[in-house]
């Protein structure tokens, strides 16, 4: 295959339409290296008119909008899909069987993403006979990993940014090993499609430089914090260059809170406000933010206070939970 064909993929629901724009003429804006560009968007009840509109986002000349109506998904796949999986939910393992045999590889990117430099280097790289490749999630405890069968010590990737090698999902049947991965825990995943990537996908990863997919968590934590929750890591002068150079920015939820949300201090939200502005959504407002009292204090403790103090904040938050809960359950009878 050509890898000066960029091929690349999203999801999104009519909800999320918006934000699949900035994607689009984000990535335009920062990558000339290919010949040509074809968004794959796996479309979960986006209609007619806004179909229309987003295609006006990739240039003339330069790419295509390839549109794949994913609710009749069950009917058309060559698989034995349960009734049980909520098919939507997880579109992205089924590109392979979506997406044109002559491709061997795709980007998956998040809609909540801005590509803010090229991704030649990220895209045209040799898997090696790997399934995915990906950057390292930034994760708070071993549970992660260890609950979809993985040893603390394996690599563990954020999907949010994910190049799939097409060729060895088809030949391996993963597809089908995701499925049966998701029926082995009764339809429960932690972190869903990505605790089942990583997962079905274990020693079969290639781990890339943090630059292909700054996550919040990189620009609202202390290196030594995220050094102390996750190995293997990266070191901090990878970590410091994906900050200060970010090909692919990803505005994970976190404590700035999203780009689009009323009040968000991420660090790069002008950056997302620049490609927003270039989009036929232009002119919709933000969104409000709303998120519940508590977790606004306890995202101001993490990035006010020190983190001995965050920690005090976010355990005495959990204990008015606990007795607020105590207090409703006695209104309603549950008395001891």
């Amino acid at each position: 295959m050509d890898n000066n064909h960029l091929h690349v993929a999203l999801a999104s629901d009519q909800n999320y339409a918006e934000f699949v724009a900035v994607v689009i003429v984000s990535l335009f804006d920062t990558n000339h290296w290919q010949d040509f560009t074809t968004v794959h968007l796996l479309s979960n009840g986006i209609d007619e008119a806004t179909i229309e509109k987003l295609s006006q986002h990739v240039p003339d000349g330069r790419g295509e909008l390839k549109v794949y109506d994913i609710h009749s998904l069950k009917d058309d796949l060559g698989i034995d899909v349960p009734s049980t999986i909520a098919i939507t939910a997880y579109g992205r393992l089924f590109l392979p069987i979506i997406i044109s045999e002559d491709v061997d590889r795709v980007l998956y990117l998040d809609c909540d993403v801005v590509v803010h430099d090229s991704v030649r280097d990220f895209y045209q790289v040799r898997f090696n006979e790997r399934w995915v490749a990906g950057v390292r999630d930034t994760l708070y405890s071993e549970y992660t990993k260890t609950v979809v069968g993985m040893a603390p010590s394996d690599e563990y990737l954020n999907s949010g940014v994910l190049l799939m090698n097409l060729e060895a999902w088809r030949e391996n049947n993963v597809t089908q090993q995701c499925l049966d991965f998701l029926l082995d825990h009764d339809g429960k995943v932690v972190h869903h499609d990505q605790g089942i990537i990583n997962g079905v996908c274990n020693h079969h990863k290639l781990v890339v430089h943090p630059k292909f997919n700054a996550t919040t968590s990189y620009f609202s934590h202390s290196f030594s914090l995220l050094a102390r929750h996750n190995s293997p890591f990266y070191s901090q002068q990878e970590v410091d260059d994906a900050k200060s150079s970010p090909a692919v920015i990803h505005f994970t939820e976190g404590f700035f809170n999203r780009p689009w949300i009323e009040n968000s201090l991420h660090p790069l939200r002008d950056v997302f406000i620049h490609y927003h502005s270039m989009t036929q959504w232009s002119e919709a407002p933000m969104r409000a933010d709303k998120r519940s009292i508590a977790t606004k204090i306890i995202a101001w403790s993490f990035l006010n206070l020190p983190y001995w103090g965050h920690v005090l904040v976010t355990r005495i938050m959990d204990l008015l939970s606990q007795v607020a809960i105590i207090k409703r359950l006695n209104r309603n009878g549950f008395k001891k």
